[in-house]
């Protein structure tokens, strides 16, 4: 998607609008705002609304364990070093009881936002996987042009962030090494980004599944991709399904790939993630090579 990259507002302003925007429902002058400011597209908060519980409370969690986690849990340890940090420098939003785990897109930006008002170090703050974040919003099917820009505006404040510069790029979590690819691993390996570098939402999933012919039941992340697996080999349709999540991930290295060059600061994290899509890639060719065995 081309968008308008030029930030015009200040770093507290921007952070602090996009904080909000990732944290509530927008009304009608939060739009206003976005649209003024952002240059985010005209949109109805009333949809809007259904809009931002459809992408951000059911099908993509905006919470930083998720992505960083090898396990993809949610409120692991750096979420609560991520409140530790916020406890320290005073930064006691609302928001911080009503979220699910303090490392929100959300609650992060308002420290940045907060830290730059007070001219103080962001510390330990993990950022480095809200692109990450970003761009499963964007390739959400539930996501429209307004939420779609907002996570292209914010992946672009964060590219230029000096806290994200600062940062050291995450070790490199190593493959596992079960010989057998059996459906509890495979399940485990593409439902956590740090293990394969991309994030496959509930929407996602159905997608893939429509596509198949298959129909899938209303159910957890983890449920919906296990019926999706087991549907795809009742099915006979685990070569397509293998052909549609190697697309997928070429979908999230290309966007690694681009990020890296047009922003060198971020390419230590980019070679993190892109050697997780190596390694959905290598897992998806063993899968394709069992499939032709059985």
């Amino acid at each position: 998607m081309n968008v308008d990259m030029e930030l015009h507002p200040s770093p507290f302003i921007l952070h602090l609008l996009l904080s909000h925007l990732w944290l509530h429902e927008p009304d009608a002058e939060t739009v206003a705002r976005a649209v003024n400011e952002l240059g985010l597209p005209e949109a109805d908060p009333t949809e809007l609304a259904s809009v931002y519980a459809d992408v951000l409370l059911l099908n993509v969690p905006p919470y930083g364990t998720v992505y960083t986690d090898v396990n993809g849990e949610l409120n692991g340890p750096e979420a609560q070093q991520a409140a530790a940090l916020y406890e320290a420098h005073g930064y006691r939003p609302p928001e911080l009881s009503s979220t699910a785990a303090p490392d929100h897109v959300g609650l992060c930006l308002g420290f940045l936002a907060h830290a730059e008002e007070r001219g103080v170090e962001t510390g330990a703050l993990g950022l480095e996987w809200i692109p990450t974040a970003c761009l499963a919003v964007e390739r959400d099917p539930t996501a429209n042009s307004f939420y779609r820009v907002l996570a292209a505006k914010t992946r672009a404040a964060l590219f230029v962030c000096p806290a994200l510069h600062t940062a050291d790029a995450p070790l490199l979590q190593s493959p596992d090494s079960d010989d057998e690819l059996s459906l509890h691993t495979l399940l485990r390996f593409f439902l956590a980004p740090a293990r394969c570098g991309v994030f496959l939402s509930r929407s996602r999933l159905g997608q893939m599944a429509r596509s198949l012919g298959l129909r899938l039941p209303f159910g957890s992340r983890f449920d919906v991709a296990e019926m999706l697996f087991m549907s795809a080999g009742e099915a006979d349709q685990v070569d397509a399904l293998i052909g549609l999540l190697q697309t997928e991930t070429d979908h999230w290295r290309l966007a690694y790939r681009r990020w890296a060059e047009e922003n060198p600061a971020w390419r230590p994290f980019a070679d993190v993630w892109l050697a997780r899509t190596e390694s959905a890639s290598r897992t998806l060719a063993g899968m394709r090579a069992t499939a032709m065995h059985t």
